[in-house]
């Protein structure tokens, strides 16, 4: 059950952010869930030190206790794995952080004790945790978007057995364009609580930038403790990064090798429209995404237009087979380092699919475009 709760006075922290990222604050999470009854356990998955952890403590009569040490308030998610369950089961997230495929649940876990009661994991009142209460605020504001996403993913299912059908594809257009309401309500939640963990978190948390002045304005109006904290220089370093990659910027050049090992650069392109598009073998919603890219290409391409694919795969053999089996014509490049690959970290990806749209004179005219969006920019500019 959701709950708006009011935030607590600001400054219930006594320790400043400087030394809770220093510190190891240690936590304790105790659980009493009713309907467990057979042999379970829960598992406790967070971050500490900047690394993901993963604690599992046996549940004896639906209790169970799990201590540990954590720097600073951290989102986390608990499940909990019956004896009955599939252990190869895995398990995702919902629009609204909820967990899904496995019982269990999104969660702020704070320093001290947190306490964990109720009939299931998922309607369990989390209480203890100043930080969750924040959380659950933030929850209820967006839950009118989560609950129109829902809707239509609902609606979505007869027809996924035909992706390529009109009637999937206006309700997956409606599925983005109803996505896009998430922003300003989670923008507005960070720019009035500039002394929120959560508004920190969401500010700090976010993987694209869609536009870097808007971030910089929300990252100025936060609390001091925050911007000058050591996540705050880091965040501010990324912010700089995507300013050379805003709408209006000139695209920083690039070179990187081919399929065949040939370098290919962008600058070797001026003079045409240019996609860049950051993929992956092993990325689902590239994969799902591509067929898009396509028909945008076989649309496009006689009319000084070509596509110059980053992919951020590890293995050749992966990345070439997805580029037979999609079908992708184009130009493609990779150092075959992952996450690693320097064209990536030179434009700030930490998500993929992830794109920017180049004119002939190399700046920048549009970013992270999905679906129908690539062909109907294409559409204005190429005419």
């Amino acid at each position: 059950m959701k709950r708006i709760i009011l935030l607590l006075a600001a400054g219930a922290y006594t320790l400043t952010l400087h030394a809770q990222e220093k510190e190891k604050l240690p936590f304790t999470l105790k659980g009493k869930i009713d309907d467990i009854g057979e042999p379970a356990k829960a598992i406790l998955m967070y971050s500490f030190e900047g690394k993901s952890k993963s604690d599992t403590v046996e549940v004896t009569k639906g209790v169970f206790t799990i201590n540990g040490f954590i720097n600073k308030p951290t989102r986390s998610v608990l499940t909990i794995m019956r004896s009955s369950d599939n252990p190869m089961m895995r398990f995702g997230m919902g629009y609204g952080g909820e967990i899904i495929g496995r019982d269990g649940v999104t969660f702020y876990l704070d320093k001290g004790a947190t306490n964990m009661n109720g009939k299931t994991v998922k309607t369990a009142t989390i209480s203890g945790s100043p930080v969750q209460k924040e959380f659950e605020q933030f929850q209820a504001l967006m839950q009118p978007v989560v609950d129109k996403l829902t809707a239509i993913n609902e609606e979505m299912k007869p027809y996924a057995t035909d992706r390529e059908g009109e009637k999937y594809k206006g309700l997956m257009e409606k599925l983005m364009s109803t996505m896009k309401e998430m922003g300003p309500v989670s923008d507005g939640y960070i720019k009035a609580h500039p002394d929120s963990w959560v508004a920190w978190d969401k500010l700090t948390g976010q993987s694209i930038f869609k536009d870097a002045k808007a971030t910089q304005t929300l990252f100025n109006g936060m609390n001091a403790r925050f911007r000058n904290s050591e996540d705050g220089k880091k965040f501010q370093e990324r912010l700089q990064i995507a300013f050379t990659t805003s709408i209006g910027a000139q695209a920083p050049n690039f070179i990187q090798d081919d399929q065949d090992g040939k370098p290919v650069s962008l600058a070797s392109l001026k003079g045409k429209y240019v996609l860049i598009d950051f993929w992956a073998s092993w990325c689902g919603p590239c994969r799902a995404e591509n067929p898009n890219v396509v028909k945008a290409y076989e649309k496009f391409k006689g009319k000084n237009f070509e596509i110059l694919a980053v992919s951020l795969d590890n293995k050749k053999d992966a990345w070439l087979k997805a580029i037979a089996d999609d079908g992708l014509p184009w130009l493609h490049v990779s150092d075959l380092k992952g996450w690693e690959n320097e064209v990536a970290k030179q434009y700030n990806v930490r998500a993929v699919p992830q794109n920017w749209l180049v004119n002939p004179n190399g700046v920048i005219i549009a970013a992270n475009m999905r679906g129908k969006e690539l062909e109907d920019k294409l559409s204005g500019v190429l005419k």
